[in-house]
């Protein structure tokens, strides 16, 4: 059994007026030791266009934005979170953001522009029966559009439109939950 949860704007800002985030388990029965599959979804709610950036690399562990924090829970304690392995993330490009049309959604982990998987949910094997969560949260709220490069390989002279298309990001957190019932 599973239950999807839409996002809730954890903290306000234009990302939860024109994204919605949902998260979503696959229909069970789920078994001890076997990963359960969750798909995640980003949709435009607004009547204006939205630029998004999926999962990049060190996005799942909070070293680059955009952040895509993960977690597992287990009777309401943390069972499961990211491990950092390699401090060095790729640079940012160009072809990372994607524009939204209104009422338009992608998997901010597939496609060929780059993103990656989010490892918690790809990796983890429920150890004993019960009730699960599995919770992420996306937030946009760099404080230096900095904060979205890599750390090697940036080229200085796309620094400009990088920018640019970083302002183009709606600033805010958004989190979205699914339970899941591991027998």
């Amino acid at each position: 059994m599973s239950r999807p949860s839409p996002s809730s704007g954890t903290g306000g800002g234009q990302a939860a007026a024109a994204l919605r985030m949902v998260l979503r388990a696959a229909t069970g029965p789920h078994h001890v030791g076997e990963p359960v599959s969750v798909e995640v979804g980003l949709r435009n709610v607004s009547d204006a266009d939205v630029w998004v950036v999926g999962v990049l690399d060190g996005s799942e562990a909070g070293m680059r934005f955009p952040y895509f924090r993960t977690a597992v829970l287990h009777d309401g304690r943390t069972v499961y979170r990211p491990v950092v392995e390699d401090p060095l993330v790729g640079p940012l490009l160009r072809s990372h953001f994607r524009r939204l049309g209104p009422g338009e959604s992608f998997d901010p982990t597939a496609g060929g522009d780059g993103y990656a998987p989010l490892t918690v949910f790809t990796q983890f094997r429920p150890v004993e029966k019960g009730s699960y969560r599995y919770r992420l949260t996306f937030s946009s709220e760099s404080v230096r559009p900095e904060q979205w490069f890599g750390r090697f390989g940036q080229r200085a002279d796309e620094h400009d439109t990088l920018i640019d298309l970083i302002d183009r990001v709606p600033r805010g957190v958004l989190t979205a939950m699914a339970d899941v019932t591991v027998i």
